[in-house]
């Protein structure tokens, strides 16, 4: 958002003291365009940025979805199996499945850490 912001401020400083020849005379209408093109480049850089941001989801649950048909075998599994440091994020999990035919499904939720030897 800081760079949207800083882009538009920019921008709309460069636009509205910038004198070309094909800009319009009236200070009212030069800063209106000055603000359109702003607003736009504003947006260009916000844009990118934003689904940037936005791609990663910090503590959310975990979707797994599966489709078995036939023969085949499906193992899901939301946490960790033994690893170190593989937990279950704070949202959980959930787990999706459909079979069909003599496929197998099996599903695992939560942490297993094995005791012993």
């Amino acid at each position: 958002m800081t760079a949207s912001v800083a882009a538009f401020g920019i921008c709309l400083w460069l636009a509205g003291s910038a004198s070309f020849g094909w800009l319009p005379r009236t200070e009212t209408e030069r800063w209106a365009i000055a603000a359109a093109f702003a607003a736009v480049v504003a947006g260009a850089v916000g844009a990118p940025l934003g689904w940037w941001a936005g791609r990663e989801t910090r503590g959310g649950s975990v979707v797994q979805k599966a489709t078995a048909t036939g023969d085949s075998r499906t193992t899901q599994v939301g946490g960790s199996r033994g690893t170190a440091g593989g937990s279950l994020p704070p949202g959980g999990v959930e787990q999706q499945a459909e079979s069909s035919g003599s496929a197998r499904i099996t599903q695992i939720g939560g942490d297993q850490h094995p005791t012993g030897p």
